[in-house]
């Protein structure tokens, strides 16, 4: 199919080439919103990892905090 818009995900992020051409300001903004995503996934993936740790060696029981 050759119409403008087919095969493409509408929920893709726009690529750095396009970021890059933005002004200063809103590309600063840009990356700080990435940097804070990356942040919030991190800090979620080290609390998970400590949460199957601690359920591993005793230390924590999440199903105590559950129930």
């Amino acid at each position: 199919m050759s119409a403008p818009g087919i095969g493409k995900n509408s929920l893709s992020l726009p690529d750095f080439a396009s970021v890059t051409k933005l002004p200063k300001p809103i590309k600063a903004l840009v990356y700080l919103i990435m940097l804070a995503v990356i942040t919030v996934a991190g800090i979620a993936a080290l609390a998970a990892a400590m949460v199957v740790i601690g359920q591993l060696t005793g230390a924590f029981d999440v199903f105590s905090f559950i129930g």
